[in-house]
């Protein structure tokens, strides 16, 4: 009988130590996985019809995440929401996160604003030049 106690006691002890790794891996996923970032919005190669874009995601596994090497903040779930004014043409922008462990996530979005979507009534910018009329007397 003893012979069969022996056989359960070290059958629980792989047990154990089975679970306890297992236990180890499940709590390391964030460590495994690193950063991850999903965009929502704008869509990768999309054509905007406004200069002001809004730049929906969300994040995951983060310490610090930046739009474009600017801060910016998520909620508790992870989302962040910033809007970016986009000049005419196209536009690469950048969103990179870090994890607490140091890994990074980097994602573009390319976008492209044609001239024709500016309203009608916007003018180009002119240059003046001034002139100068007074004299210096030494």
């Amino acid at each position: 009988m003893t012979y069969h106690r022996r056989y359960i006691k070290w059958g629980f002890v792989v047990f154990a130590v089975i679970a306890l790794l297992a236990y180890g891996l499940f709590q390391s996923k964030k460590l495994i996985e690193g950063p991850q970032i999903t965009i929502y919005e704008p869509q990768d190669g999309a054509t905007l019809t406004e200069n002001l874009v809004t730049i929906k995601g969300v994040a995951k596994n983060i310490a610090y995440i930046k739009l474009d090497d600017s801060p910016i903040f998520v909620d508790n779930n992870g989302l962040f929401s910033e809007q970016l004014l986009v000049p005419v043409g196209y536009s690469a922008i950048k969103i990179s996160a870090q994890d607490k462990f140091g890994k990074t996530e980097v994602r573009f979005i390319h976008v492209e604003l044609p001239t024709s979507t500016l309203p009608s009534d916007t003018s180009p910018v002119r240059v003046l030049q001034a002139t100068s009329t007074a004299t210096s007397t030494l």
